[in-house]
This record gives structure tokens, C-alpha cells and sequence, in this order.
């Protein structure tokens, strides 16, 4: 009893002390049970949204490679067309795509290219183009005529223009009628096609008008030359070896306008032109006479004419190869992608009067031209006419020379030059 009273407290501090023994120990040890317990939580909650992206990216691809909805549908075909109908960037198909969904879309395009056999060029036998010389004279000797041989201008918007303009702005120093707006980051002249489309050059001494091609995600140039006479097929000076500049073939051959013509090996996107694809025939020449039994023959006869077939015609005086045909005796081939996608385009063609139209559509540069469907750019030439109509070679080589310079704008490395190509459709200077 004399022992409690002398230390009652002593019980206590020993129950304390058994308690908590280093209550500093104590909180560090709950502090790292929570931090525990947090990162726990934390790795469920990353784990959680880790399976619901993962379950939201299946369900995502499964809708986008798979669904029938008609606009997922559209663009699905269209990415793989465009992928496919490349030389060197046809994974970005095959990486993330099934073959079978490829296969779907591109044997739809085989089907196009299968049919294509059965159509060949048929004028009547008195289809003979001649030089239609009222319509390249100088402005004071067609000034009478000009809305009747240059149908196509919009006469409001051509008579707007002329008016706000002096006389010595639009005639060359002969007298010929000279607008030239052709580059394609000109301003617009106001004057437009009874269709609606910009006119960014008229050329009476040429015979020449070019069209600005504008539409929901491209822009280029269509060329309408009145004399069919004066389109040649014009040949690299090195083919064999390399390919030239589509201005160094103009200017050596006196063009006033050209467009790429074949296609080429172009191993890795390295080619260089000189390697040609199918047979060419220049001036009654021949510089290639392999055919590739996959494309269309393309050319101009003695009487001025575009012939697309399978075979070379007697006759023929330019000639070369390349797929597929568009139009064939008035008969429009191809609408929508058909296959082919958004690429950069050059096609030819001539209407049943023989005016000759070469267009050119940029592409594969966002923001400014991504490129055109081949039912796009068929139904553009139908619309102005085309009686017979055939694809060129696209991407890269596509470009259109005007008066000394490019006026389209090519998605090659070097877009002022284009690329080294083997032959080029061109209009000789009058």
C-alpha cells in the first residue's frame, strides 16, 4: 500500500509506455500505409481507364474497319484506295487493315480495270481535225467571232474584265489576246467558264484557255487547246538513262504548255524517269516499243484525234500507255474513287469537236490541295465535253507548264521543278 501511495501514478506510465512506444515511429508507419493504400487505388484507377481506352479503341476500330455506315464506309475506301494506289506507301493499309477488308475494296477496282478491255476508240471514219485558225488570231481579227469559237467563256464576266482593263494589258506586242493569271497562287481575273469555273489565262495566239479546277480539297489547272494539231508527244533527250524536267522537255521542244505523260520505274520513290513504262512512239518515232499488256494505248492520229485501245493503230503518229480509260466515244467509264483514291492527278482528252483538254490537280499537301478522285476529275472533262478521255501518270510527277514556268504546284521534293519524267503531252507554239 506505502508503495502506490508514494508512486500512484506508476501503473499508468508503464500502460503508456506499452501502448505507444515511439509515437514518431507510429505516424510514419500510418503515413506510409496511406501512401500505400493511395498507390494502390491510383494503379486501379489507371488500370481501369487503361481497359476502358483499350475496350473504347477496339470498339472504335471494329466500327471504323468493319461498319456499313455509308460515311465511315466512303472514307475507309477511300484511305485504302489511296494507300493501295501507291508505290511505296501501301502499309499504311496493309499495317493496320485486315487483307480481306483491302481485298473487298480493291477488287472492286480490278473488276474496273478487267472491263477496261472491251473499250476502244471508234470515231467515224470522217472525224478529220484541222487547224481551226478563227480561233487563234489576233484579238482585232476574232474580237467578232471570239464567243463563238471560245464557247466555254462566260461572256458577262469576260466583257467585265476587258472593260476595266487597257488594251495594252491584255494584247501581246502582235496583237494577240493575252491573259495570263495561270499560276496557281494567282489572283483571280473575275472571268469564268458558262460552268461556273475560274479562267486564269486566255491566249488567242495559242489557242489556249486554262480553267483554275477548284473543289473540296483540291485545286488545278485544266488546259482547253483549240488546235488538237499542235498536241505532240515530246521525249526526254537522256530516256534510257534518266528523265528530264517538264520544263527542260518544253522548252527544247517550243511549247507553249505541257503536262506529264508516262509512268516510270520508281523503285523506293527514287526513280528518275529514264525507265519508261509501255511503249512510246514520238512524231512517228519509236523510242519504247514494249507494250504492257495492263494499259490503255493513248494516242494522236494523222487526222488529229485521241485514240484509247488496247493495240497501237495504224495511223498513229504520238503514242503511250497508261490507265485507266475515263471516257470512250462519249461513254463516261468511272465514277466515284473506283478504286484509285485521292492522289494528284494528270489526265488528257479531246472533245467530239477535237478540242483537246489536259488537266492537272494537285495533291498530297494538306492545307492547300490533298488531291481528287478519278470520278471527280471524269466528271469535270465530261462536263466540258470529253468525248475520249484517259488517266496519266499521277503523284509526284504531275505538274503543268504554261509560258516559261510551272504553273501547278507538285507534291515532289522539289515542287517547283517536279520530278524528272520520260515524256510529256505538249502544245507546240502557233
Amino acid at each position: 500500500m506505502s508503495d502506490k501511495k508514494e508512486n500512484p501514478s506508476s501503473e499508468w506510465v508503464v500502460l503508456e509506455e506499452e501502448q505507444v512506444e515511439d509515437p514518431k515511429k507510429a505516424r510514419r508507419q500510418l503515413k506510409a500505409a496511406h501512401r500505400a493504400q493511395k498507390r494502390r487505388e491510383n494503379r486501379a484507377r489507371r488500370l481501369s481507364r487503361i481497359v476502358v481506352a483499350l475496350t473504347a479503341a477496339v470498339a472504335l476500330y471494329c466500327v471504323l474497319v468493319f461498319s456499313h455506315i455509308h460515311f465511315i464506309e466512303k472514307w475507309r475506301t477511300i484511305y485504302i484506295e489511296t494507300a493501295m494506289g501507291t508505290m511505296n506507301h501501301q502499309w499504311l493499309a496493309t499495317m493496320f487493315l485486315p487483307q480481306s477488308v483491302i481485298d473487298d475494296v480493291m477488287n472492286g477496282r480490278r473488276t474496273i480495270e478487267f472491263q477496261q478491255e472491251e473499250y476502244n476508240s471508234d470515231w467515224d471514219t470522217g472525224d478529220t481535225f484541222t487547224s481551226p485558225e478563227q480561233a487563234m488570231d489576233t484579238w482585232d481579227a476574232i474580237k467578232g467571232q471570239f464567243f463563238e469559237v471560245y464557247a466555254e467563256i462566260d461572256q458577262d464576266s469576260f466583257e467585265n474584265y476587258m472593260e476595266q482593263h487597257k488594251r495594252s494589258d491584255v494584247l501581246d506586242e502582235d496583237g494577240y489576246l493575252l491573259i495570263d493569271a495561270a499560276d496557281y497562287n494567282a489572283d483571280e481575273t473575275g472571268i469564268t467558264t458558262i460552268y461556273g469555273d475560274p479562267v486564269c489565262a486566255i491566249d488567242t495566239r495559242n489557242g489556249i484557255v486554262i480553267v483554275a479546277l477548284r473543289g473540296d480539297g483540291y485545286c488545278g489547272r485544266m488546259a482547253i487547246v483549240k488546235n488538237p494539231a499542235q498536241v505532240k508527244l515530246a521525249v526526254s533527250n537522256s530516256l534510257g538513262s534518266s528523265g528530264s524536267y517538264l520544263k527542260e522537255i518544253c522548252k527544247q521542244n517550243a511549247a507553249a504548255l505541257g503536262i506529264n505523260a508516262s509512268g516510270f520505274a520508281d523503285p523506293e520513290g527514287a526513280g528518275n524517269g529514264g525507265e519508261a513504262m509501255g511503249i512510246i512512239l514520238s512524231d512517228s518515232v519509236p523510242h519504247r516499243t514494249t507494250m504492257d499488256e495492263t494499259m490503255k494505248v493513248i494516242g494522236m492520229d494523222t487526222a488529229n484525234r485521241l485514240n484509247i485501245s488496247n493495240t497501237l493503230l495504224s495511223g498513229t503518229r504520238d503514242a503511250m500507255q497508261f490507265s485507266p480509260a475515263l471516257v470512250v466515244n462519249g461513254e463516261q467509264l468511272i465514277s466515284g474513287s473506283s478504286g484509285w483514291g485521292l492522289q494528284p492527278r494528270s489526265v488528257i482528252g479531246q472533245t467530239a469537236s477535237g478540242q483537246m483538254l489536259m488537266a492537272v490537280v494537285d495533291g498530297r499537301q494538306p492545307g492547300y490541295s490533298v488531291g481528287i478522285t478519278l470520278g471527280d476529275l471524269t466528271d469535270i472533262l465530261y462536263q466540258y465535253g470529253a468525248y475520249q478521255a484517259c488517266n496519266l501518270d499521277g503523284g509526284s510527277s504531275s505538274v503543268m507548264y504554261y509560258r516559261g514556268r510551272n504553273i501547278t504546284r507538285s507534291s515532289a521534293v522539289t515542287p517547283d521543278k517536279g520530278r524528272h519524267i520520260p515524256n510529256a503531252w505538249i502544245v507546240t507554239e502557233n
